[in-house]
């Protein structure tokens, strides 16, 4: 999973987190909101290669609730996502297409301030190159622990608990290689 999307999940856990400590005690769908999230701009040094600067385009579209829900009656997360992002260089554009789930399966109160969030994230994504067939895939899920503190809803730690069951071709390696440049 690109570190821009772990990167706004993690921000997403922490804020619903602290929404979810003031939502009142019911068995329902407490809040529930539509996922919109745009960028463009030059990307710097694109995957690590000095002065390879692509313009990009980055695009999420979806929906998000939290529901209340276990015997302790903690806020519990989901999010449904598609997403497409282009970058373009020297004329060549590739373009990224994926979708997914994120939602938390358990939260467990530490009783030392923190709690332990196991999140699951699943989905897919497809690499399209410049000249429009495939050339990379990222499909599967994985588990993350998230070590939340409890009265700041700050995340403390990041675990990966069960690594990608699917295919991890590595995005950088693939849009280089179309592009013709060596790293």
């Amino acid at each position: 999973m690109p570190r821009v999307h772990r990167t706004l999940l993690t921000a997403a856990v922490s804020a619903i987190l602290a929404l979810g400590a003031a939502a009142p005690s019911s068995a329902a769908i407490l809040d529930r909101w539509d996922i919109a999230f745009s960028d463009s701009g030059e990307a710097k040094d694109f995957c690590g290669v000095r002065g390879l600067n692509p313009t990009f385009t980055f695009d999420v579209t979806g929906t998000a609730m939290i529901v209340q829900r276990g015997p302790r009656g903690f806020d519990y997360y989901l999010d449904t996502t598609r997403f497409v992002g282009t970058y373009t260089y020297r004329g060549m554009t590739i373009t990224e297409y994926g979708a997914g789930t994120d939602k938390d399966l358990s939260i467990v109160d530490n009783g030392d301030g923190t709690l332990s969030v196991t999140v699951l994230l699943t989905g897919g994504a497809r690499v399209m190159g410049h000249e429009g067939k495939p050339i990379a895939k990222n499909d599967g899920q994985i588990r993350l622990l998230l070590t939340v503190d409890s009265t700041t809803w700050n995340v403390i730690d990041e675990v990966l608990v069960f690594g990608s069951t699917g295919t991890n071709d590595d995005f950088c390696e693939a849009v280089l290689a179309d592009w013709g440049v060596t790293p």
